[in-house]
């Protein structure tokens, strides 16, 4: 289509900047201009390119006219009228069904069909089925009451093809006119054709190579359906039609393989730069894309793959990502699959399973505003989202606009929404949405839909996909009349989809190297192949299968047996900083040390397991740290409060934390008020035996440490044989100054304190200075001892069986097991 685009260009003799040429897309537009540019030398003036929907002031076709009824807007009223039917009962029943109306009213809009002008209760009378009758009611209430309610706003459908038709307008100021792509499918576009026809200096550039015979292009499956009836309203035949010529391609088999004249047997069956290949399921379809890709870009060689669908481009782009390829991808990842879409639909649906009320004090805070109200979820909630997201993100503001058109819909039809009804209009507001890249040029992997790809071509094109009811796609199916209604009504036939996938698939296996991709399985059911296909196998065309390239694929998962290493891990001699927590590990078990601090290893929480003892010790340290009043029922407040976001005041397990933090609240109230002086959560450190040596205190002051324990506190015997150093060492940095305070000689004979939570038993543990530099001492000795073992005489960290679950939390990479 390009070298065509371009022959007509250059013949007509114009000055490129006298030129207005319209495409598909405006990645076409895109194409385009690169092509000229080529073409030019590198350097050129551009003609005026136009992406069919953009209006002649420039404004993109997803961009509304002022005063446009938004698509949000209409489906958000709709839902309202719907859900107040005792039928439908519920917005997330309602919303569909409002979307589905919406395309009908679009679909109507676009074929210039008046609505409100019909009688659909005449049109569906007694002859038919009660529900088509019930649906024909509610589309003549709605065909009425929907002009009403938009007060002469245009629809975005009307206002893009108002767009598209105003171009008439402009023709005369150009000296060449060209239509290039278009199949005329949509009314708006085929009327501004019509009009490019007819000036002197207008050309319509057709898709495919039209030659047959008339009856076959008037099947609405036909590739050439659309161009014929066009070809129609301008009183011409395929005898009418210019053909250029662009090389020699297989065009003339496919129209033969997609017509119905069964007695043409003069054509070449030669398809030898196509190759079929099978894959088991859509997961090795898409490793087979990304393996055909890399070997293509290995041989410097460009690469266009076709997907007609969301999932399938998901799939194939992960593919190739994991294959280091960078692509140019034209789908995007749904809202709904987006990290603050899963964070914001997984709390509120944990608010739903669990009757927690917060959503209702919030939406009412905001004044019933539902943007006003994730805003505050989303600065109040950041800490335990899951997945985390930076809400700043920029990629993301087309989630948050989503959200503020649906907040405003709900503003202007006066809903006001339970928390049900919002997660319904949140999740459907993010399903709208698509967050895409910006398209990369210097990318030699494309993945496109089958509409981006016209006017797109590459070395090595892969269509996937290549099963019924995916290539080709289902048409639209009406589920509000009969078929032959829609037919009398001036609906386009479902089919209309058939015939445009089809003509796509004869065109982009008209180049030099094709793969045709499906899977024999999808979703666990066995798949049919594409009805293209089969056209070509009936034609007996003589294209290439090719099954070596799965089992290269299916080989990647068959690795080779290597033994397991159970030998002890013996790393170069370390001698990084070392937090005093990391000791414990080195101490009791040196295999945990070597995972969490050599290998830097973390263990994940598990997504799936609630609030345990590690978050009521983690709250506890946080009200502490933070306290300005110390009074025991403000301390219990603030602890109740972090609790209730993790769980729901019903809950057992808040039951029971409720009851600790009335036990340890006087006693931390008490402890904390003689130590107002002291620094909470302060950094420290050391040097032993050459090692630097680093703490986070819970308090210091002049003179003394604390920890707070939630569990119990180390025994004597444990700080006397120096296996617990963790508040022994940080006595001994505050003793050799290694805090950032200001200290007196106190600090040169420190006293150290446990602050013990433990149920039961709250208490303050102190130690005098007398017992505290005994312990310093058992310490030091303790960590040079085990520093001159591993850091200086490199001893391999091997495991040790231990009973506190704290040290094992890395046994199943030590394989204790097998």
């Amino acid at each position: 289509m390009s070298e065509a685009l371009w022959k007509v260009m250059t013949d007509s003799g114009v000055d490129v900047a006298d030129m207005l040429i319209f495409l598909p897309s405006r990645r076409a537009v895109r194409t385009v201009e690169k092509m000229i540019a080529e073409k030019s030398g590198g350097t050129a003036i551009l003609p005026t390119l136009v992406g069919l929907g953009q209006g002649v002031d420039g404004d993109e076709e997803d961009d509304l006219t002022v005063n446009a009824f938004s698509n949000t807007e209409r489906v958000t009223v709709l839902a309202k009228l719907l859900a107040a039917d005792a039928n439908v009962g519920s917005i997330a029943n309602a919303l569909p069904v409002a979307h589905d109306l919406v395309r009908m009213q679009d679909y109507l809009e676009n074929e210039g069909i008046a609505a409100e002008k019909i009688d659909w209760g005449a049109l569906v009378d007694e002859k038919y089925a009660g529900h088509f009758q019930n649906k024909a009611k509610i589309l003549g209430i709605l065909s009425s009451f929907m002009p009403m309610y938009a007060n002469g706003r245009v629809t975005a459908t009307s206002a893009r093809n108002q767009d598209i038709r105003a171009w008439k307008n402009v023709l005369g100021k150009y000296k060449l006119v060209i239509v290039c792509g278009s199949t005329a499918s949509v009314p708006a576009t085929a009327d501004l054709m019509v009009e490019v026809a007819k000036v002197p200096h207008g050309r319509i550039i057709l898709s495919g190579k039209i030659y047959g015979r008339s009856q076959d292009f008037e099947l609405n499956t036909n590739p050439y359906n659309a161009e014929w009836k066009f070809l129609q309203r301008l009183n011409m035949g395929q005898n009418d039609v210019i053909q250029i010529d662009v090389g020699n391609s297989v065009i003339d088999f496919m129209n033969v393989a997609f017509g119905n004249d069964c007695t043409r047997m003069d054509v070449n069956t030669d398809l030898s730069n196509c190759t079929l290949i099978e894959c088991g399921r859509e997961a090795v379809e898409a490793q087979v894309v990304a393996y055909i890709a890399q070997q293509a870009v290995q041989q410097n060689k460009s690469v266009l793959v076709i997907t007609p669908d969301a999932a399938g481009n998901q799939r194939i782009v992960s593919a190739l990502d994991a294959c280091g390829i960078v692509s140019d991808c034209s789908g995007g990842v749904p809202g709904t699959m987006t990290m603050p879409g899963r964070a914001l639909l997984n709390l509120m649906d944990s608010w739903i399973e669990s009757d927690d009320n917060s959503y209702d004090a919030i939406y009412a805070d905001a004044n019933a505003n539902l943007f006003d109200t994730i805003a505050i979820i989303v600065d109040k909630y950041s800490n335990v989202f899951m997945p985390q997201f930076n809400p700043k993100d920029k990629k993301y503001v087309a989630i948050w606009t989503a959200i503020k058109d649906v907040s405003d819909a709900l503003v202007n039809t006066d809903m006001k929404l339970n928390l049900t009804d919002a997660r319904a209009f949140v999740a459907d507001a993010l399903a709208g949405v698509s967050i895409r890249d910006n398209m990369n040029d210097d990318a030699q992997v494309v993945v496109l839909g089958t509409i981006e790809s016209r006017m797109q071509t590459a070395d090595v094109v892969i269509l996937t996909g290549l099963n019924d009811g995916m290539f080709p796609a289902q048409g639209y199916e009406n589920a509000w009349l009969p078929r032959h209604l829609c037919d009398k009504v001036g609906l386009p036939s479902p089919d209309r989809k058939v015939s445009l996938q089809a003509l796509d698939f004869m065109n982009l296996s008209c180049g030099k190297q094709v793969y045709w991709l499906r899977s024999t399985v999808a979703g666990g059911v066995q798949t049919t192949e594409s009805r293209f296909i089969s056209r070509v196998v009936a034609r007996h065309g003589n294209f290439n299968k090719d099954t070596d390239i799965v089992q290269n694929v299916l080989n990647r998962d068959n690795v080779e047996m290597r033994p397991l290493d159970y030998s002890i891990p013996t790393p170069p001699p370390d001698w990084s900083d070392v937090y005093v927590t990391e000791l414990e590990h080195l101490i009791h078990n040196p295999y945990s040390f070597y995972a969490r601090h050599i290998l830097r290893l973390q263990v994940l929480d598990d997504y799936w397991m609630g609030v345990d003892a590690r978050y009521f010790g983690t709250l506890v340290h946080k009200v502490v740290e933070n306290a300005t009043d110390l009074r025991p029922d403000a301390l219990v407040a603030e602890m109740d409060r972090l609790a209730l976001e993790k769980m729901s005041v019903g809950s057992v397990m808040f039951h029971f934390w409720h009851k600790r933090f009335l036990e340890i609240a006087p006693v931390i109230a008490n402890e904390m008020t003689k130590l107002q002086n002291s620094v909470p959560e302060i950094k420290g450190a050391v040097n032993i035996a050459g090692r630097t040596v680093r703490a986070k205190a819970d308090r210091v002051w002049d003179g003394g440490v604390l920890d707070i324990k939630t569990g119990a506190v180390p025994s004597d015997s444990q700080l006397e044989k120096g296996n617990m150093p963790q508040l022994p060492l940080e006595a001994y940095m505050l003793q050799q100054g290694g805090f950032p305070i200001q200290t007196t000689q106190q600090s040169k004979t420190p006293v150290m304190k446990f602050l013990q939570l433990k149920s039961g038993d709250v208490r303050i543990v102190p130690y005098d200075e007398q017992q505290t530099q005994q312990y310093i001492a058992a310490a030091i000795e303790k960590v040079t001892e085990l520093f001159n073992i591993y850091s200086a005489g490199g001893a391999g960290y091997e495991y040790r069986e231990t009973g506190d679950y704290k040290y094992k939390g890395y046994d199943d990479l030590a394989r204790i097991k097998d």
